[in-house]
């Protein structure tokens, strides 16, 4: 419900900001030319950004992101993600480090916007 409110007042106050612009350009302020633009894109982005959240399914997104992970896991002569680049030269600590990162990668669960 809060989203719905949210576009009720933001779409109007992008349009009625973009129209106080365009008299202001019309009285001889050139800057509020491109003003008088950019608040009605405002407005649009606004509704672009209300339309995705109400038709976006956060379980649906994970799972297929999830999919995708599986796939790309099970191919066969896909490098194994939990291989790591050793260097002679490099630091014990830093290998640890690299090692837990490829770790994290491997086991990975796909993040939405539920999960932080």
């Amino acid at each position: 419900m809060s989203l719905h409110l949210a576009l009720l007042l933001w779409t109007p106050g992008c349009l009625v900001a973009g129209w106080w612009q365009v008299t202001r350009a019309l009285d001889g302020n050139g800057l509020s030319y491109l003003y008088s633009v950019e608040w009605p894109v405002f407005a649009i982005i606004g509704v672009w950004v209300w339309w995705i959240q109400i038709h976006t399914d956060p379980e649906t997104v994970g799972l297929r992101a999830q999919r995708r992970l599986e796939a790309a896991r099970s191919t066969p002569g896909a490098p194994a993600a939990t291989t790591v680049r050793r260097y002679d030269d490099e630091d014990a600590e830093l290998a640890a480090y690299n090692d837990r990162l490829a770790d994290l990668a491997a086991h990975a669960k796909p993040k939405t916007w539920r999960s932080g």
